[in-house]
């Protein structure tokens, strides 16, 4: 496990520089990696935490995002995310992580995958428990990291009734994070569908009984493929 590329976008808001973490300590069985292969690191050699921090000060963004895999199982990131924030006056984000360690000191910001809150579910999907999740989850809170939460509603798996407990977790921190639901795509050796419209729509409205900020997203492996090709977020460039 290791950093094995960046992006830069400066199409959307302040220069953004996005570094990439190969590997993940989770086993989802839904895992929508398995239907992008070309995002593999194969054949990509690790970068090193001074080769990082090397492009970081020639490129200077305003925002440094740490995805994945699983970008809190790499060892620099600390150093990493302490460079860019202290050095370069950027702000941090864990652009996506599973929550299982602990958010590192020198991050900002953090959208955190909440699975789901029983605990079997979490282990029947993940192959590991939730309870570092969420006790990282409240600890993160507590320090003053800006959080974001994610969920997948997968039917069949993750129900909207679970959604509608992540939500209410969630609230009973802070009803004002954010947390937004994904419908599941379907990947090569599951056994769940997609949701549908309906569906979605019952998972939205039992997240609205406890939190302020719901957004959502159901698209099929095309449509998420043309919109990484025209919506401006997507549109990065490879800088290392």
């Amino acid at each position: 496990m290791g950093f094995y590329k960046i992006t830069l976008n400066t199409r959307v808001g302040a220069p953004r520089a996005c570094i990439y973490n190969s590997g993940c300590n989770f086993r989802c069985i839904g895992c929508a990696y398995k239907l992008y292969p070309e995002a593999s690191p194969t054949g990509r050699g690790e970068m090193s935490c001074s080769e990082i921090i090397a492009s970081l000060q020639t490129l200077r963004p305003r925002r440094v995002n740490f995805i994945g895999g699983e970008p809190t199982t790499n060892p620099s990131l600390e150093a990493v995310a302490a460079y860019a924030r202290e050095d370069l006056g950027a702000t941090t984000k864990l652009g996506h992580s599973n929550g299982s360690r602990p958010v590192p000191p020198s991050i900002d910001e953090a959208l955190i995958s909440i699975k789901c809150i029983d605990e079997d579910l979490h282990i029947r999907y993940t192959g590991v428990s939730n309870e570092s999740v969420l006790n990282n989850f409240i600890e993160a809170h507590g320090r003053g990291v800006r959080l974001e939460a994610s969920t997948v509603l997968i039917p069949g798996m993750i129900g909207a009734g679970e959604v509608g407990r992540v939500a209410r977790f969630i609230a009973g921190i802070d009803e004002g994070i954010p947390l937004h639901i994904t419908g599941y795509m379907p990947v090569p050796g599951a056994p769940w569908r997609a949701p549908t419209r309906g569906e979605i729509r019952e998972a939205v409205a039992l997240a609205r009984r406890h939190l302020r900020h719901i957004s959502c997203r159901s698209l099929s492996p095309t449509e998420f493929s043309r919109m990484k090709l025209s919506d401006p977020a997507f549109m990065s460039m490879g800088v290392a």
